[in-house]
């Protein structure tokens, strides 16, 4: 073969090799493309489920305040009939620990000095938060 017939194929070939390298670097770029918009999407997913679970957390928050709200008033409403019922209520407080509304409430009974005033009065030396030796008493509803 001389060297003119040797041309062409090494043309083609050359033409070839590219045309090839082209649309080989083509689709790498084309992937990396794909890829970065699939890092894109998934960053904005997470993003839109952070803010939905932040959205949840502060609905959550904000029925919660809600519900201590309405307990509180259940329980300034319970503490008025109580008031109305007996002549001897102290006060009453919302619980929000145990989610309870305790009325306080004066022991009629009760004489300053007098150590048989409360029932149990000498085991009620010796309880925590016992009431009973200060002249008072409470019920939880």
């Amino acid at each position: 073969m001389d060297k003119n017939n040797l041309v062409l194929p090494i043309s083609i070939l050359l033409g070839c090799l590219i045309l090839g390298s082209f649309y080989y670097m083509s689709q790498v770029n084309k992937q990396q493309s794909i890829e970065k918009q699939q890092q894109i999407d998934l960053r904005l997913k997470a993003l839109e489920l952070k803010a939905k679970v932040e959205a949840g957390q502060a609905k959550a928050e904000q029925d919660k305040k809600e519900y201590i709200v309405k307990r509180k008033q259940d329980c300034y409403d319970l503490e008025t009939a109580e008031r109305k019922k007996f002549g001897n209520v102290d006060g009453s407080n919302y619980n929000e620990l145990d989610d309870v509304c305790i009325v306080r409430y004066v022991n009629k009974e009760w004489k300053e000095g007098d150590p048989n005033s409360c029932n149990n009065s000498f085991e009620c030396l010796f309880e925590e938060n016992c009431e009973c030796i200060e002249r008072y008493f409470s019920k939880e509803f």
